[in-house]
């Protein structure tokens, strides 16, 4: 309920009077309120107090009806106005109240102009259902509802938008890892290959001293074996040598005027007598 305030003047000299009497009210077109009641078009009065004023407490209106109120009724000053009431907490005045055209409901300000037409709802779920049904009317629900709504839709952006800044942040993470493991491995690989090219220079150097190795013991070894032979070739011929010195010498004398390395006995030829050599001495023969 939204209570409405009412204060009504009659002029005077030099000032006002309140005014007494009656005020009827009555819901134009009878219609179902949001707990699914009926309610009908039956009126109701008040009487306005003596200082011309009066508080009453009116159904916020909607696209299904609007107040009529007729002021001092029965009375030659009857007036009747078709209002709007809003849904409010705090308390209105009656002369703030949106005046409307009785047939049409729409605001006498907006005579002449483009029509609009306006639903309430009052849920979100009911608005978006009025909507779909009446795409060419604007449907309107509770505020506090919609602020409700908008504060979990927020909560749920602020929540998605916090786990994205983690996801990132692990993301950079991960990829300052991946760097910092990229450059190691990178520098590991270069490690590698300056040992491989070491080692590479490494096994050329040993490949070439085994070959300077190997030729010099194949040149030594024919150097030993020229020089076994040029030794068996000397003591060849030192033993030919000396087998030849050792030979026997012939037994036949020497002949005259000839000196020989050994003594021989002289013979001696007297007359009467045979001429008989004497036995020939052996030579002697120094060994070579």
């Amino acid at each position: 309920m939204t209570q409405i305030h009412i204060s009504i003047r009659k002029p005077k000299t030099g000032g006002l009077d309140p005014v007494t009497g009656t005020l009827r009210f009555r819901p134009v077109r009878r219609h179902f309120d949001a707990a699914k009641n009926l309610i009908i078009a039956a009126s109701f009065d008040a009487d306005l107090s003596e200082s011309g004023e009066l508080t009453v407490d009116l159904l916020p209106t909607t696209s299904a009806f609007v107040w009529q109120v007729i002021e001092l009724a029965d009375t030659p000053q009857a007036y009747t106005r078709y209002v709007e009431v809003p849904d409010s907490k705090t308390k209105v005045e009656y002369a703030d109240l949106v005046e409307v055209d009785a047939g049409t409901f729409v605001p006498k300000d907006m005579a002449g102009s483009q029509l609009l037409k306006v639903r309430h709802a009052s849920t979100q779920s009911e608005a978006e259902t009025l909507s779909a049904r009446y795409p060419d009317a604007v449907v309107l629900f509770d505020e506090t509802a919609t602020t409700m709504k908008a504060a979990m839709a927020m909560s749920t952006l602020e929540s998605i938008t916090a786990e994205a800044q983690t996801n990132a942040a692990l993301a950079r993470s991960a990829m300052l890892s991946a760097r910092s493991s990229a450059d190691s491995a990178t520098a590991t690989q270069s490690d590698l290959n300056i040992l491989a090219s070491n080692a590479n220079t490494l096994a050329a150097s040993v490949a070439n001293d085994s070959q300077t190795v190997a030729d010099t013991a194949n040149a030594v070894a024919a150097k030993g074996e020229s020089a076994i032979a040029t030794i068996d070739s000397t003591v060849r011929a030192v033993k030919d040598k000396a087998e030849a010195a050792t030979t026997v010498l012939p037994s036949t004398g020497t002949t005259e005027g000839t000196t020989d390395t050994g003594t021989t006995e002289e013979t001696t030829e007297e007359p009467g007598k045979d001429s008989t050599p004497a036995k020939a001495k052996k030579a002697t023969v120094k060994g070579a």
